[in-house]
């Protein structure tokens, strides 16, 4: 399965992290504190899951304002945000183009 990974440069900052870490998943504080300490991917989301990766990126903006530097892998080839944005609109786009289609076929039965 395609994984997308978040990992977190460590700095002085790293409490606000975890704080943040902490509230939005359901990993221990020892678990994220020794990703970071490692300097292992924090968080990892299936690349084809429209509502995992939108979780992805609102922890990422959370990390962001926070000051944290975030690096974003597909895999191990690491990605911007950019590319986050826009494989997420992609996604919606397949979604909105099925549920138009699927309306469609409903409207000639």
């Amino acid at each position: 399965m395609a994984k997308m990974h978040i990992q977190i440069e460590k700095d002085a900052n790293e409490v606000k992290y975890i704080s943040i870490l902490r509230k939005n998943t359901n990993k221990s504080i020892s678990e994220i504190k020794e990703s970071l300490n490692n300097n292992d991917f924090i968080l990892s989301y299936n690349l084809l899951e429209t509502d995992e990766l939108l979780k992805m990126k609102k922890i990422v903006k959370l990390l962001l304002e926070a000051g944290a530097k975030v690096h974003i892998y597909e895999e191990n080839r690491e990605v911007s945000i950019e590319f986050l944005d826009n494989l997420i609109e992609s996604h919606l786009d397949t979604e909105r183009y099925l549920e138009e289609v699927d309306d469609q076929m409903l409207k000639e039965d």
